[in-house]
């Protein structure tokens, strides 16, 4: 018997490959035996199995306990998001039966058409994509004088600049990996390949191209092979002006381009896109330059947003807050500074600078709810709703909800290296450390300049795991922590009975915060298992935080 491969809730089941996959092809981490037993069920779709068949085949009829077959189960119904039981279910005294969803029909391909495109007809069919996207941003505001508006850009092939000139293929390869990419961020409108590649081997004026093309921006860059080492560089230019916006050079040594060009290609997209991106902060720049009354609702937006992201205490969230609000009495109906409005009440609570953690939490769920129910969202606006929607329900102890509202935003934006790092704490509240852990190193190597926030989630992550060594060592290594992170390095150092350190973290903790208490911990903290806030407040009052 065979099992065949199936893809359900939006995991991809591989069995010759012998994993699973999410939407974004990131792997989903499944113990060998509870991949044993799923595999056993599949080759036996529809059909009861019992227990007893299942400890043989799986465990060569060693002696096991009727736990570990439940564990297995367990990890199959969490990973396949199963917690209704509708794939993988109990036959009350007779077993386990799986029932796979049928495979769906693959579209049949397009032909591929050869030939050369006429730049006239680039420029026609440019437009028309430009305008298209403008409407189905601005569907949710008709009649805005000035409508919300994502970075638009076109993305020109690599030049070759070996000394051979046999890196063609690279160039035209880097260029079109990040167009797929681009395609996927919710937040940019990015020029089929078949538009921006018609200006290959044509004197660059990005100029010339933004206004034929309809674009903000035009992305560009050159490949270069220096013995066993590649050097990739890609330059951003305003398509207005024709500045230099942002540049970066990638030398990486290794004898696979195409391994190579992945790596690079991803850190790019990671440099443009996102709320820390290029392009937005080129947009920041922008918006920031407008005078009051001719900002339009992206504006106000963008205008909060650039305050937002870098904001270190409640005074500058509170200015972000402002001007949203502002936005919002000027454009009432616009979703995308709602769902911003929620996440300023949602960090409130979540940094503990709210004077009411509960009313802060309400009005964050609310607005998630708000602006989720609303029809033909703009994706920016899907995406911060959705993506603060995994908090909300975290919060509300709904965890297979924040897990599932998580796994849809990463696949909205797979190259976020800040989306990949702030999520791992809707993981970590349900326990999925390996998920979050292969999360965090796709964050850090989209983003390497953001090491510092990936080692501190990383380091509560590892001592939410046992290794409380671990986490110590890399807390050691963060100059400026948060009062969070120095009384979750104090719980690390409680587990290994070093009060004294344990207790002078938490003195630095409420240094910087005075009135942190256990309660607040509580009332900020939140996992599927209970019995993990209970230790760790233990933990707390033994390191000496008050009650």
């Amino acid at each position: 018997m065979i099992a065949h491969d199936f893809t359900a809730n939006g995991v991809r089941v591989d069995f010759v490959a012998g994993r699973l996959t999410d939407r974004v092809g990131l792997e989903i981490p499944l113990r060998a035996q509870s991949f044993a037993v799923l595999r056993y069920l599949a080759e036996r779709p529809g059909a009861v199995v019992g227990k007893e068949e299942l400890s043989v085949a799986v465990w060569n009829g060693a002696a096991v306990t009727d736990d570990s077959l439940v564990q297995c189960v367990r990890d199959i119904r969490r990973v396949l998001r199963d917690e209704n039981q509708t794939l993988l279910k109990t036959v009350p005294r007779r077993g386990y039966r799986l029932d796979p969803p049928p495979e769906n029909e693959a579209p049949s391909p397009r032909p591929a058409v050869r030939g050369l495109v006429r730049p006239g007809i680039v420029v026609v069919v440019a437009a028309l994509a430009i305008a298209l996207a403008g409407a189905i941003w601005t569907r949710g505001n008709p009649g805005n004088p000035a409508p919300a508006q994502p970075a638009s850009i076109a993305v020109l092939p690599f030049d070759d600049m070996s000394a051979g000139g046999d890196l063609a293929y690279l160039g035209d390869g880097v260029a079109e990996d990040i167009i797929a990419m681009l395609a996927r961020s919710p937040d940019v409108l990015v020029i089929a390949r078949n538009s921006s590649f018609a200006y290959a081997d044509q004197p660059v004026d990005v100029r010339r191209i933004g206004a034929e093309l309809g674009v903000g921006y035009v992305l560009e860059g050159s490949v270069r092979r220096e013995g066993d080492r590649l050097r990739i560089i890609a330059q951003l230019d305003d398509a207005k002006t024709g500045e230099h916006v942002w540049a970066e050079r990638y030398d990486r040594a290794g004898t696979d381009p195409a391994a190579l060009q992945d790596e690079v290609t991803g850190q790019i997209l990671a440099s443009l896109t996102g709320e820390r991106g290029q392009l937005k902060r080129a947009q920041y720049r922008a918006a920031w330059g407008k005078d009051t009354l001719d900002l339009g609702e992206y504006d106000y937006m963008l205008r909060g947003l650039a305050i937002y992201i870098d904001a270190e205490d409640k005074e500058q969230l509170d200015h972000a807050a402002r001007i949203w609000e502002e936005g919002l009495r000027k454009y009432p109906d616009s979703a995308l500074i709602r769902a911003k409005l929620g996440w300023y009440h949602w960090t409130s609570a979540w940094q503990f600078w709210s004077d009411d953690m509960a009313a802060d939490f309400a009005a964050a769920g609310d607005a998630a709810s708000e602006v989720l129910a609303r029809p033909d969202l703009s994706p920016e606006a899907r995406r911060s709703a959705l993506w603060l929607s995994a908090y909300v329900r975290m919060q509300r102890g709904d965890f297979s909800g924040a897990v599932q509202a998580a796994h849809d935003t990463v696949a909205m934006a797979p190259y976020d290296a800040r989306v990949l790092n702030s999520l791992t704490d809707v993981l970590l509240a349900d326990g999925d450390y390996d998920t979050a852990l292969q999360w965090l190193d796709l964050a850090l190597a989209r983003d390497p300049s953001r090491w510092d926030n990936n080692l501190a989630n990383r380091a509560n992550l590892h001592r939410l795991m046992g290794k409380s060594e671990e986490a110590i060592a890399e807390f050691a290594q963060l100059d400026d922590l948060w009062p969070y992170m120095r009384l979750s390095a104090a719980i690390a150092q409680v587990q290994l009975g070093k009060l004294d350190e344990a207790r002078a973290r938490v003195r630095e903790a409420l240094a910087i915060d005075p009135d942190f208490t256990q309660t607040l911990w509580r009332e900020g903290s939140f996992y599927s298992d209970p019995a993990i806030l209970d230790g760790e407040t233990a933990a707390l009052a033994a390191a000496g935080l008050p009650k």
